[in-house]
C-alpha cells in the first residue's frame, strides 16, 4: 500500500529502486496505481440500450429493460464503490 506525499520524488526522493531513497519506491507506487486502475474497470453493460427505443408510454416489456439496465448500473457502480485502494494522499 502506497502512501504518496507532496513531497514524493522531490530531490530524487523515492526514485531509486529498491527504496534505498525512500518508501514507497516509484516502481511500487507505480504498481499500486495500476492495480487500482484494474480494479475500478467495470465489465462492459451487457443489458441493451433501451431507453430509445421505448415509446410514450412505454410497454411492459420497455419498461422491465430500463429497469434491467438501471440495475445493472447500479451494481457495477456499487462494485467500484466498495473497492480498497492500494494508494493513498499523505501529508
Amino acid at each position: 500500500m502506497a502512501a504518496i506525499s507532496k513531497r514524493f520524488g522531490s530531490g530524487g526522493a523515492n526514485l531509486a529502486p529498491g527504496g534505498s531513497a525512500g518508501s514507497p519506491a516509484l516502481a511500487d507506487a507505480l504498481r499500486d496505481v495500476a492495480d487500482d486502475l484494474d480494479a475500478l474497470a467495470p465489465d462492459a453493460v451487457a443489458a441493451p440500450a433501451a431507453a430509445p427505443a421505448a415509446g410514450d408510454p412505454p410497454t411492459a416489456a420497455e419498461f422491465n429493460a430500463v429497469v434491467t439496465l438501471v440495475n445493472e448500473l447500479r451494481d457495477k457502480v456499487n462494485a467500484m464503490a466498495a473497492v480498497t485502494l492500494k494508494t493513498t494522499k499523505a501529508d
